[in-house]
């Protein structure tokens, strides 16, 4: 086993912990991932629930522009 491809790095107790593979396969293990999934979707919610964020608290819906008669 002198083959530099199959050496450990990290010392003695890096050959106890087989490696865990790439971050993005395992991400979803942290707990800051799913504090960020939370917040963007309840951002989404309040988006697609105030209709486009356009529903203002306390204000009246604008009257429709009359048509111009011919």
């Amino acid at each position: 086993m002198a083959d530099p491809k199959f050496q450990q790095h990290g010392g003695a107790h890096a050959a106890e912990h087989p490696p865990h593979g790439p971050y993005w396969k395992r991400m979803h293990h942290s707990p800051f991932f799913w504090v960020a999934f939370i917040f963007l979707m309840a951002a989404m919610f309040v988006y697609v629930m105030t209709n486009n964020l356009a529903l203002r608290p306390g204000k009246k819906a604008r009257e429709p522009v009359p048509a111009v008669a011919p």
